[in-house]
């Protein structure tokens, strides 16, 4: 179980960078396609969290991926100003 919520929150930081720095990441085909490859990973872990261990740690590993993508952003705005 701690596998699954700390991979869950790693891909979700790794999403959240990747948003913050979309002119490097996200340029062409190739960067959006590993985009979206890393959202579905984010919510196939969620699915699998869901059906592994019932709805409340799912509901729990969906709010930790909200939380490390915010995070993420954050750092990397904090990053980029100084």
């Amino acid at each position: 179980m701690v596998l699954l919520i700390v991979s869950t929150l790693i891909v979700g930081a790794v999403t959240g960078i990747m948003v913050f720095y979309e002119r490097v990441f996200l340029r062409g085909l190739a960067g959006q396609l590993l985009h979206g490859l890393l959202i579905i990973l984010c919510f196939g872990l969620v699915g699998l969290a869901y059906w592994r261990f019932g709805w409340k740690i799912g509901v729990i590993n969906l709010v930790l991926i909200l939380i490390a993508g915010n995070v993420a952003l954050s750092f990397c705005g904090w990053l980029w100003k100084k």
